[in-house]
């Protein structure tokens, strides 16, 4: 039986119940928020913590609301992409974090904080990884050179819910982009045209910066113009308020040609074009709810097969890809996944093997080993790549979740709820990760160098309560 690794599907329920959460979600951020919004100007360093709350808050929302594309091959490669582009930011004081929006509006926004999310939609109307890489080099920009805290300032005026309305009428815009721009521009009310002609002058200023990153992280910066050229072709063959970017990101002749300007001559393509189709196909598979017959790649044919549960048909095409390139991901991972469904288990070990082999101690391919292992019974080979994971990732919720039930498995209740201890420490919960290191310290099974662990772990929380 294949482990539940592919995560919910988009949500199927109305529109209005996103907008109404996101409309809730405004109103419980703007109580109170005269003491949540940021500073600005040279104190704004001493604020990034109140910046990133805010953002994260509205993050979370859309994450409980199943916006956010969680499949951790998918999640790594948007972050990977945005993680080289930061390499070029000096003095960064942010943690960014890049997401996937289950959504296929044109679209892509930076919150608070430096949390950037990107639209399904716009990722695929991107042709190359250039200029997926050009949108969020923008976005980056956006976030370091503070235009949507300047904007918040400019429109200081503003009662608090209005301010908030702005990122809610952003974000909304992805849903229902007649309401976003409501919410977004009659929230703003007697601000609406100097915040909108604010927004557009630093669109330069973002793009020349973005550029620059692009460049420094070895990014062809022509990817940027080339995606301008794509939003302007839509334009003309698709009403504008069908393409939010368009809204939030005004596209002209002048901006197209000074961002040509300032684009050196580059012979920069980096990743192959095919290697970002299958990642965009793959995305399809994995979060669209509209995945049909629609022709396309081979990959994304065979990728189709699979959904449909056509599990044969679709192995004949995945070997036939595999044997061509045993070392590319996509092929692989989607090759070893339809075994498991075909219960050829044995097959999908090899094929994960074997890619560990190339990319060792790989996240993605140790959790996806590590689950296979543990559906098969076979709790003690999982326990060696859950432990490898803790000690290369002792900050993620999910390995201390795999390491309770593999302990569960074991029978290590010690050791179990050591694990749940962590898990809700870094989910935030840390009465419960107490109560779990309380009861970790009284077992009798308790090892020395456990016990050593839970009284750290638990005088750690208790100060930082105070």
């Amino acid at each position: 039986m294949l482990p539940s690794f592919r995560q919910s599907q988009a949500p199927g329920g109305p529109v209005l119940s996103v907008i109404g959460a996101i409309l809730l979600l405004v109103s419980s951020i703007a109580y109170g928020a005269s003491s949540e919004l940021p500073d600005l100007g040279e104190s704004a360093l001493l604020n990034i913590e109140r910046e990133t709350s805010l953002g994260r808050t509205v993050y979370d929302k859309l994450m409980a609301k199943g916006l956010i594309e969680t499949h951790p091959l998918l999640d790594r490669y948007i972050n990977d992409l945005g993680f080289r582009l930061l390499a070029g930011l000096d003095n960064r004081v942010r943690d960014y974090r890049f997401f996937i929006v289950r959504d296929d509006s044109v679209n892509a926004f930076a919150l608070p904080g430096g949390f950037i999310g990107v639209n399904r939609g716009l990722i695929m109307q991107a042709r190359t990884q250039h200029q997926l890489a050009s949108v969020m080099a923008h976005e980056i920009a956006h976030v370091r050179l503070m235009h949507g805290l300047d904007l918040m300032k400019k429109g200081s005026q503003m009662s608090n819910a209005a301010l908030l309305s702005v990122l809610a009428g952003l974000l909304l815009g992805g849903v229902d982009s007649q309401l976003g721009s409501a919410v977004l521009y009659g929230g703003a009310a007697g601000t609406q045209q100097a915040m909108v002609n604010f927004t557009r002058e630093n669109e330069y200023e973002a793009d020349r910066l973005g550029i620059e990153l692009m460049q420094s992280a070895q990014f062809d910066p022509n990817g940027m113009v080339e995606f301008f050229s794509i939003m302007a072709n839509l334009s003309g063959t698709s009403e504008l308020g069908n393409i939010e970017y368009l809204r939030t990101h005004p596209v002209n002749n002048n901006r197209i040609a000074e961002a040509m300007g300032r684009v050196r001559k580059s012979s920069l393509r980096g990743e192959r074009l095919e290697d970002y189709q299958l990642f965009k196909d793959y995305l399809l598979y994995a979060s669209s709810d509209h995945l049909t017959d629609r022709g396309g790649s081979e990959y994304l044919q065979a990728l189709v097969l699979m959904r449909a549960a056509r599990y044969q048909d679709a192995d004949a095409r995945l070997a036939e890809l595999y044997s061509r390139d045993n070392e590319n991901i996509w092929y692989s991972i989607a090759f070893a996944e339809n075994l498991e469904y075909l219960r050829r288990e044995d097959e999908a070990e090899l094929v994960y093997r074997r890619l560990l082999d190339i990319f060792p101690e790989d996240y993605v391919l140790s959790m996806r080993l590590l689950r296979l292992l543990k559906l098969e019974g076979r709790n003690q080979s999982a326990l060696v790549i859950a432990r490898s994971l803790e000690i290369q990732y002792p900050d993620d919720k999910q390995v201390y979740f795999e390491l309770s039930e593999i302990y569960q498995s074991l029978q290590r209740p010690a050791l179990r709820m050591m694990a749940q201890a962590e898990f809700h420490r870094i989910a935030g919960n840390p009465q419960q990760a107490i109560r779990l290191y309380d009861q970790v310290l009284d077992s009798p099974d308790t090892d020395i160098a456990t016990e050593s662990k839970a009284r750290e772990k638990r005088l750690q929380l208790l100060q930082q309560q105070k």
